[in-house]
């Protein structure tokens, strides 16, 4: 018998993920999320020259993504792809990273 429900790709609760200090110390929103070419996930605020100078932190990514649903629409990304928004209530548009 079938089962209900969709077959949607979805990160699992505890899948690890690296956070700019602005997200983790400052509140920040997430505006962007890329998957670079080794498969590391980075959530971060956007701020690329900010995000450059800060530290990363490596959390559990079912805690963002119960702060923001939208954040779980990451997981068809491939490597070297990313997501990014002007503000949390736009829509993502994906971008390919440059090598």
């Amino acid at each position: 018998m079938a089962k209900r429900g969709s077959n949607k790709p979805k990160f699992r609760e505890d899948f690890g993920v690296f956070i700019c200090e602005h997200v983790l110390n400052d509140n920040k929103k997430i505006l962007q999320v890329t998957r670079d070419m080794e498969g590391d996930w980075q959530f971060t605020c956007g701020d690329d020259i900010a995000d450059e100078a800060s530290d990363l932190h490596l959390v559990a990514v079912g805690g963002l993504i119960q702060r923001d649903k939208t954040l779980s629409d990451a997981v068809i990304l491939e490597p070297g792809q990313g997501i990014e928004r002007a503000a949390t209530y736009k829509d993502w548009e994906t971008f390919t990273l440059e090598e």
